[in-house]
């Protein structure tokens, strides 16, 4: 299960935005969820929130994961995955 969305590439930032994927449940929309094995995991990858205008000075480093639903896909992070988006997308 895809966990994110693909939304777009920013020129400007030369880096990918990914979205969390939403699945219908009981009660309404809610963030797609798995457990991925650790012999699944090709490498960590690094995502930063998209702010947007303002940014919420309530967000820390422990809940900007859960605030945000966009997130700029850090390419220049890790050597192989730079290579790998620049092949595979």
């Amino acid at each position: 299960m895809d966990l994110f969305d693909w939304v777009a590439k920013d020129d400007d930032l030369d880096m990918w935005i990914v979205q969390r994927r939403m699945v219908s449940a009981p009660g309404g929309l809610q963030r797609a969820g798995a457990i991925v094995p650790l012999v699944n995991v090709t490498f960590a990858v690094e995502l930063i929130p998209v702010y947007g205008e303002k940014i919420d000075c309530t967000v820390n480093e422990k809940t900007s994961q859960e605030v945000y639903s966009r997130f700029y896909l850090n390419s220049f992070a890790d050597k192989e995955l730079f290579e790998s988006l620049r092949a595979e997308l």
